[in-house]
């Protein structure tokens, strides 16, 4: 098995939470004590197509939880 930074279906909540919030990547980064790749790879696997309010793609910690 791959060994994801980001292992649980609460830290992909978390990372939903602040990109949803306007968070970026380097500070989603730095709350979680990550490098920003880690951060940039998780984020585009729980893309889904849609988009948020302020045009940023949209992340879903479900999608992520699912695809690993």
């Amino acid at each position: 098995m791959a060994d994801y930074a980001f292992r649980t279906i609460e830290d992909r909540k978390e990372i939903q939470r602040m990109w949803e919030g306007g968070r970026s990547p380097r500070e989603i980064a730095g709350a979680f004590g990550k490098s920003l790749d880690v951060v940039y790879t998780e984020l585009s696997r729980g893309r889904g197509g849609t988009r948020l309010p302020d045009q940023r793609l949209r992340y879903s910690a479900e999608l992520a939880q699912r695809k690993v």
